[in-house]
C-alpha cells in the first residue's frame, strides 16, 4: 500500500502517505515507534527479560525505519537514511505540513465555490461535494457536523429553493420536538 505511492521530495500527498503509514503500523502493532524514541540500551548486567524487551523494540524501530525509507523517493531516502523513525516523522511534518495546509485551502475553496448547475445531476453533485469533505477529513480537517449539509443545500440552484425550505422546516420541527421531550 505504501509502496504504491512513494513520498516524493515535493511532499505532494504527504497527509495521505502519513495516514497510510499509520494504518500499516497500527495493524502491525508498531505505531508506538512514531511516538516514542528507542530507550537507551540496557547495561550488560541487566536481566535477560529487560534485554529481550529492548531488543524487540530495537527490531521494531529498525523495521519501521526501513519501511519508511522504502516508501520514499530516492532523494528523500538519501536525506533520511540515518534518521530514526520519530526524527524522520518530525522533520517530514516540519517540511510538509505547509503543503498540507495549502492543499486544505485549495479543497476548502473548491468546496465553498461548488455550485450545482441548473439541470445537472444531483447525485453527481453530492458525490463531488462528499469527495471534497472526505479529502478534508483525510487532511485531518473534518467539517463539523451539519456544516456539510449546510454547504450542500446552499450549493443547489434556485429551482431547489422549495426543497431547501422544506428540509429546513422539517429539521427545525425535529429540533423543537427533541427539545420538548427533554
Amino acid at each position: 500500500m505504501l509502496e504504491k505511492e512513494k513520498l516524493a521530495a515535493t511532499g505532494n500527498k504527504y497527509a495521505d502517505w502519513v495516514r497510510n503509514l499509520r494504518i500499516v503500523l497500527r495493524s502491525a502493532k508498531k505505531l508506538y515507534v512514531l511516538e516514542y524514541d528507542l530507550p537507551a540500551k540496557p547495561v550488560a548486567e541487566a536481566p535477560d527479560d529487560v534485554q529481550n524487551v529492548w531488543a524487540t523494540k530495537d527490531d521494531d524501530h529498525n523495521l519501521v525505519q526501513c519501511l519508511m525509507l522504502a516508501c520514499m523517493s530516492p532523494e528523500l531516502q538519501k536525506h533520511f537514511e540515518f534518521h530514526k523513525p520519530l526524527g524522520m516523522i518530525r522533520e517530514l511534518d516540519a517540511l510538509y505540513n505547509e503543503t498540507a495546509k495549502s492543499e486544505r485551502f485549495d479543497i476548502m475553496k473548491a468546496l465553498m465555490e461548488c455550485k450545482m448547475a441548473e439541470g445537472s445531476s444531483v447525485g453527481k453533485h453530492v458525490v463531488k461535494m462528499i469527495g471534497y469533505a472526505e479529502r478534508l477529513k483525510a487532511l485531518e480537517f473534518p467539517l463539523p457536523p451539519g456544516h456539510m449539509m449546510d454547504m450542500l443545500l446552499s450549493s443547489l440552484p434556485p429551482s431547489y429553493d422549495g426543497f431547501v425550505l422544506n428540509y429546513r422546516r422539517r429539521t427545525a420541527e425535529k429540533s423543537q420536538a427533541s427539545v420538548a421531550r427533554e
